[in-house]
């Protein structure tokens, strides 16, 4: 007997092994499995500039890393940019700036190493500061009357997508490009708002897929799908628990990852694990970490440790 809908998952073309440098981008939900992939000693690099929940902000960003835009003063307010999220805020602009601009030559380098790179849109939803006539990617907790809240439609987050889509291929024509759409409801924007948003999303990403040579991964279809019971979901009812990211990553393993990675990946596993216990006799469970880090570094000199 069935008791779910297993949603079908297609083999990426190019599947991820320990070659592959894989760049996420994008919503929560890119943080989850971004971070099994470190996990797990794959060649990883996670939002450089802390989430980024809409499309509009993503290609903002993307456009001034390609394109040499530096940040300067006039992106700054106080200890923080408008342009990304508050994990890089810092009292001293000085180091604000140079942080703001090590992540903007980090995302261009990265974006023209990836072998993969991997885009999750959150919201549709966004917040655009009266004064300044900028969409935000992060409010930083100010005054709600500085800005208005808007609904992207599907066109404007389709030209987002198409812009990002061409300026990545052009400096690096090989990357394989994956979208998501986050499976994590911003009911505080309502619960119709929330598919109003969602499906806004869905139809610019499978837009994409259609006219290019991007992929879709169906997180939201599994997690809404496969993942109905609020089990696995967190204490706020809205997130995935440990058990509901576990499951979406052994589906997201079924697609993306090469199968000629399984005996790597138990090997890391048992390394994570050994770190994580509890030795009563420290030095020699630090000897016992060092003797197998270095086993796996020797035999699996592509895995990041």
């Amino acid at each position: 007997m069935k008791l779910s809908t297993p949603v079908p998952v297609l083999k990426l073309s190019s599947p991820i092994d320990y070659n592959s440098k894989v760049v996420l981008l994008g919503s929560c939900f890119t943080e989850n499995i971004g971070s099994k992939l470190s996990y797990y000693g794959f060649d990883t690099s996670i939002n450089p500039f802390g989430i980024i929940f809409n499309s509009t902000s993503l290609r903002v960003l993307i456009d001034r890393a390609i394109h040499h835009n530096p940040f300067t003063r006039e992106d700054i307010e106080g200890d923080y940019s408008y342009l990304v999220h508050s994990d890089l805020n810092n009292k001293d602009q000085n180091l604000l700036l140079d942080q703001l601009n090590t992540a903007l030559k980090k995302l261009e380098t990265d974006l023209k190493q990836a072998t993969h790179l991997f885009i999750t849109l959150g919201t549709a939803w966004v917040y655009r500061h009266i004064e300044k006539d900028i969409i935000v990617a992060n409010c930083h907790k100010q005054p709600q009357q500085l800005f208005i809240k808007e609904l992207l439609d599907t066109e404007s987050i389709n030209k987002d997508l198409t812009y990002i889509y061409q300026w990545i291929t052009e400096v690096n024509p090989k990357i394989n490009i994956t979208y998501t759409l986050s499976p994590v409801r911003h009911i505080k924007d309502g619960f119709i708002e929330n598919t109003r948003s969602k499906s806004r999303l869905h139809d610019a990403i499978q837009t994409q897929v259609d006219l290019t040579n991007a992929t879709y991964f169906p997180a939201y279809e599994i997690a809404m799908d496969e993942l109905r019971d609020y089990r696995f979901y967190a204490r706020d009812m809205v997130h995935l628990n440990e058990i509901g990211i576990d499951f979406i990553w052994s589906r997201f393993r079924e697609s993306g990852l090469n199968n000629n990675t399984l005996t790597q990946q138990k090997a890391v596993e048992k390394y994570r694990k050994l770190s994580q216990h509890r030795a009563t006799d420290t030095e020699a469970h630090q000897l016992q970490m060092q003797q197998m880090h270095a086993k796996i570094s020797r035999q699996y000199p592509d895995i990041k440790l």
